[in-house]
């Protein structure tokens, strides 16, 4: 009967180990649900939505070639991973039984209201018409938020 304890520092590890890995899926998982959302709904062009996301960085240089498509895929999924970890030791980690709808519903408003303030800062930002606006707090509520809750 030999019951082995782990020490609070192991299972620390473990857990925050593991946490990561589940953010970084849901980070990768949401990256794509929330840019087939608009794709799908002809609200936003395929590829060049992410010649659109390479613009924040390197400007409108970005649309002059295919090759900034590469730049924009890597910032897309570099920042939903990084929303998912914030999300992952932000909230889940403090409050793991805590369900997920209304946390993935606030934390979805928070990275679209967050995404759209960078967006003006990098000068970047479109009109937000109110069927604009619709979809994108579909797309990241439903598409991002609540995955990255789950």
């Amino acid at each position: 009967m030999g019951s082995h304890i782990q020490p609070a520092s192991a299972v620390s590890k473990s857990f925050t180990g593991r946490l990561a890995g589940r953010a970084i899926v849901a980070g990768i998982v949401s990256g794509i649900l929330v840019d087939l959302f608009p794709i799908l709904a002809h609200a936003a062009p395929f590829p060049a939505i992410y010649q659109f996301i390479a613009s924040a960085l390197v400007g409108k240089v970005a649309f002059t070639s295919a090759s900034y498509i590469w730049l924009g895929v890597a910032i897309h999924f570099a920042v939903s991973i990084g929303w998912a970890l914030l999300y992952a030791y932000g909230w889940y980690a403090r409050h793991p039984s805590e369900r997920w709808v209304w946390p993935g519903l606030v934390f979805g408003i928070i990275v679209m209201v967050v995404m759209q303030i960078i967006q003006m800062i990098a000068h970047v930002a479109q009109p937000i018409t109110v069927k604009r606006g619709i979809l994108v707090l579909i797309a990241h509520i439903v598409f991002f938020g609540w995955p990255v809750a789950l």
